[in-house]
Parts: structure tokens; sequence; C-alpha cells
């Protein structure tokens, strides 16, 4: 049995924590050149490192750039797809709610310690009425910072609500009724 192996020129692989790759390369012309990428905390960052003098000097460069990426910043998460922000009512459906979910993953690339100033504003649309489908936008939840817009995302219905026709409508006023007598 051929046992094979990889080599890697980037060194960053073996000692930098949270490195995931990338490229390097060298030419007389162009002397020594990394892209160099790392992800730590769900923040993922790429360092370029070009014309270097030596092959020490690039990494030196690229992890030198990638520390001040990780020490000055983090990525914010406001939420995953399908979390739930509210329960909001709706007119004229089989069901007198609905839960609202975030459309998309929301998140930023901010400054660290600037996150205890975002704040959050949710917008819902006015007289939402059945029918409603699944995924259907019924308003939007912004982010800001100081006052200054960072992001909006889509809220939706997590679920499908049928409007009310007269069938359910006498079900549902017998079934009151019924419920009153007990």
């Amino acid at each position: 049995m051929v046992k094979h192996g990889l080599s890697n020129t980037n060194r960053l692989i073996k000692n930098y924590p949270g490195a995931t790759g990338l490229k390097t390369g060298s030419t007389s012309l162009a002397l020594y050149n990394l892209s160099a990428s790392a992800t730590r905390d769900d923040l993922s960052l790429i360092a370029v490192v070009m014309k270097a003098p030596s092959t020490k000097v690039r990494f030196a460069e690229a992890q030198k750039l990638l520390d001040y990426g990780f020490n000055n910043f983090s990525y914010q998460s406001f939420g995953k797809a399908g979390d739930l922000i509210q329960t909001i009512s709706i007119d004229k459906g089989v069901q007198a709610t609905i839960p609202v979910v975030l459309e998309n993953d929301a998140g930023i690339l901010l400054a660290k310690g600037s996150e205890k100033n975002i704040e959050q504003t949710v917008t819902i649309d006015e007289n939402i009425s059945a029918p409603i489908s699944t995924g259907q936008k019924v308003g939007e939840i912004s982010f800001s910072l100081d006052g200054e817009f960072l992001s909006t995302v889509n809220l939706v219905s997590q679920v499908a609500v049928n409007k009310m026709d007269i069938a359910t409508m006498s079900t549902k006023v017998f079934s009151s009724w019924f419920n009153l007598l007990r």
C-alpha cells in the first residue's frame, strides 16, 4: 500500500489558532506573497501580504494583520433565520395569531465594545389579514448603532393561516356558545 502525504508551505496552518488556509507564492519579481485566512468566534478574516522581502516576514506580517482584526473587531449576530421575534394578531384567520421569525441570518462586523450600543426596531405591517402563507413578509427588523443604520431583515410568518370561511365561522360560534353553557 502506498501512502501519500500533503505538504503545505503556509506555516500559519500549523502555528496560528483558527487558520483556515489560502495561498503562498513567490517569484523573483513579486518576492514573497501570502493570502492567509482564519476564523474565530464566527469571524472570518483574510490577510494579504505582497512583496515581502522574506518568507519569515510574510508570515509575521500576515499574523499581525489577522491579530489586529481579531483584537479590534467581532461579528455580532442579531439572530439566525427562523428565530422567533414575536407573535402577532391577524384578522379573519382560522388562527388569531401567528409566530413571526427572521427570514435570514442577521449580523454585522463591529468594532469590539460597540455591540452594547446596538438598537433594534421592529416594524409590523398594519392590518394583516388571512390568508397568510408560510414565509410571507409581515414586517421587518432594523438594527442601528448610535443612530446609524446597520441592517434590516424581513420578518416573515412561520406558519400558513387560511382565511375564515362561513363553515369555520359557524363552527367557532357554536363552539363558543357550547362552552358558555358548560
